[in-house]
């Protein structure tokens, strides 16, 4: 969130004070510095000073996170709703019958997102456990040995059915999660699946396995803060009602690279699929090959197990490819299309158009314009 902040700051020739967790630790530097014509605040905890120095702040003041009741303060806020969907979506795609939102501390980030998250899953028609770190008496926010928190979560994913598909909150929490299935002796993702929140990629990339993460758009939330507060300080009446910024995409990395069927043809179909969806010439006819057995076969597996045809599991995985493309590059539409497997790009646009709603143009401008990525 702080390069959207600075990005607009520079636009706007500010002076920028940056404290970095004005919680606690820092409230001093609040409370001795400058007078300050505007701040953008990040408050986890109901530090009394704090929120005391706010409240009597006559600078104008935007919140980036809604932890603090008692503050009534604007708000700039991350779509906690669509986020908790978009990480069951993504785990019930790949085949999971059991998923878990790890609840990892209280919070209404926490709250808000779980409760999205089994609401999905249960309308999705698949099982819902707890993973309650909390309840467990091993938070994040306790004060407990690491060794406790890891062997608790160790036990609960030795109880859960497997294969499991857990959502954790932010990308941090994934080190636990590692080390509590080497514990268990439990293999990430073919026991575990992984999906997290952030897309911080010095985590992301140097774990081991890569994590699968939300790029939850944070970028365009410190942006849209700073604009609201250069509103405020103009003398705009604050909004009634807070700014929802949306997430953008699931980044796939190895935590989640398996499809979770018991079915030997069907895996082997959905691999075969995965590996050459690119190749805009395959068929149903390969897809048989691959699998060694007959197509009336093959249609009867995937109506029974996996409740969407061949055609349209494939389409997916072009428009999944068609929509990172789109949204991480600056290439061309038609090149787009053929690298996700489609013969050109008006195949592209018309199955964009019918399983997304909109053109790949206009999913392009809004990805952009929610993440403020320079124009091409």
């Amino acid at each position: 969130m702080e390069r959207g902040i600075v990005e607009y700051a520079l636009g706007a020739r500010w002076t920028l004070t940056s404290v970095a967790d004005h919680g606690g630790y820092f409230g001093g530097v609040l409370r001795v510095g400058p007078i300050y014509d505007g701040i953008i605040t990040l408050i986890r905890h109901a530090d009394a000073g704090i929120v005391r120095f706010l409240k009597k702040s006559e600078a104008p003041v935007v919140d980036l996170i809604n932890a603090v009741p008692e503050l009534d303060l604007p708000r700039v806020l991350l779509d906690d709703h669509e986020i908790g969907v978009m990480g069951a979506d993504h785990l019930v795609d790949k085949g999971f019958e059991h998923l878990a939102f790890v609840r990892a501390m209280t919070s209404r980030q926490t709250e808000n997102r779980a409760a999205a998250f089994d609401e999905c899953v249960e309308r999705r028609g698949r099982t819902v456990h707890r993973l309650d770190l909390v309840a467990g008496g091993v938070s994040v926010m306790q004060p407990v040995e690491g060794r406790l928190r890891i062997s608790w979560l160790a036990a609960e994913f030795q109880r859960l059915p497997k294969p499991l598909g857990i959502m954790i909150q932010y990308d941090s929490l994934y080190r636990h999660v590692v080390e509590a299935c080497a514990f268990a002796g439990l293999r990430i993702p073919d026991d575990v699946a992984v999906v997290s929140v952030g897309n911080t990629e010095s985590v992301c990339e140097l774990s081991e396995p890569t994590l699968t993460s939300i790029e939850h758009n944070q970028q365009s939330q410190g942006y849209e803060a700073a604009v609201l507060l250069d509103q405020l300080m103009d003398g705009s009446p604050p909004p009634a009602d807070p700014m929802i910024v949306s997430p953008l995409h699931v980044v796939t990395r190895e935590s989640t690279d398996i499809f979770a069927v018991h079915d030997r043809t069907l895996r082997t179909a959905l691999y075969f699929l995965r590996d050459n969806f690119r190749d805009p010439t395959i068929s149903v006819s390969d897809v048989v090959k691959a699998c060694g057995t007959s197509r009336r076969h093959l249609y009867s597996t995937f109506e029974r197990h996996w409740n969407r045809p061949i055609a349209s599991t494939l389409a997916e995985l072009r428009i999944a490819e068609a929509k990172r493309l789109l949204t991480s590059t600056s290439e061309k539409q038609y090149s787009v299309a053929v690298q996700s497997g489609f013969l050109s790009s008006s195949q592209l646009s018309k199955v964009f158009s019918n399983r997304v709603g909109i053109t790949p143009g206009a999913f392009r401008s809004r990805t952009k314009r929610d993440s403020k990525l320079p124009p091409e």
